[in-house]
């Protein structure tokens, strides 16, 4: 899944509603805080600093969802370095031993190019289907993110963007119901920042283009849907 859209306009919200469809969930915040992960379902998960997760009590498994949250450090050079490490030991460890897990990266911009994480998540979106594993990407923009994010997602949610080259890049993502012009066109009628709009893209072409809106209480999407 690739999830593209500016600060506040319901990309993590988007993300709640489908993580519970997985059965063991990692959600990798790199945000020293964001009230909406304190709203559910992401006030279900425990927070956990470093990864694995606890093994649990004796008779009791470990959590099946968490989030994934390294603690600030004293510096800011001293906070990326850590991130950087526990985010890295998430995904090595589930790419090579565990396999079977949803990762989401809320800030995928963040962790490709400020940790320089983006060999890990290149190999996890090129080697992780095999392995049971499944990826969302949540980023600000379409820049600065692993090519293979682009070609191995099949589905996206595109939220409003202002920026020439974001939309260029974006409208490269139609399917077989669309074209370029298409794409663009419904793109310049969102209006995320008021109403959290987006457009859907099934990458497969199963499923046309749809333009909706997501609440931003975190319930359902609406019935305001519209098919381009």
């Amino acid at each position: 899944m690739f999830c593209c859209g500016g600060t506040g306009s319901g990309k993590s919200t988007v993300a709640g509603e489908f993580l519970n469809r997985r059965a063991q969930v990692v959600v990798c915040v790199s945000k020293g805080k964001d009230p909406i992960f304190d709203e559910s379902p992401y006030s279900s998960y425990p927070i956990i600093r470093k990864w694995p997760p606890p093994r649990g009590r004796p008779g009791k498994p470990p959590p099946p969802r968490v989030m994934l949250w390294p603690a600030n450090q004293g510096t800011l050079k001293e906070t990326k370095l850590h991130k950087t490490a526990v985010f890295q030991e998430c995904f090595d460890d589930i790419l090579l031993v565990r396999g079977n897990w949803c990762i989401d990266i809320d800030e995928t911009h963040y962790a490709s190019e400020t940790l320089k994480l983006a060999g890990e998540i290149t190999d996890l979106m090129e080697q992780g289907r095999s392995a049971g594993i499944s990826m969302w990407n949540n980023t600000q923009r379409p820049a600065g993110i692993p090519l293979s994010i682009y070609v191995n997602s099949h589905l996206a949610f595109l939220f409003q963007t202002q920026e020439e080259y974001d939309v260029d890049r974006l409208k490269r993502l139609r399917n077989k119901h669309t074209t370029m012009q298409e794409l663009v066109y419904n793109l310049d009628l969102l209006d995320s920042i008021e109403t959290h709009e987006f457009v859907f893209l099934d990458r497969s072409g199963k499923i046309p283009p749809v333009r909706s809106i997501v609440s931003k209480k975190g319930s359902r999407p609406s019935g305001k849907t519209r098919k381009r």
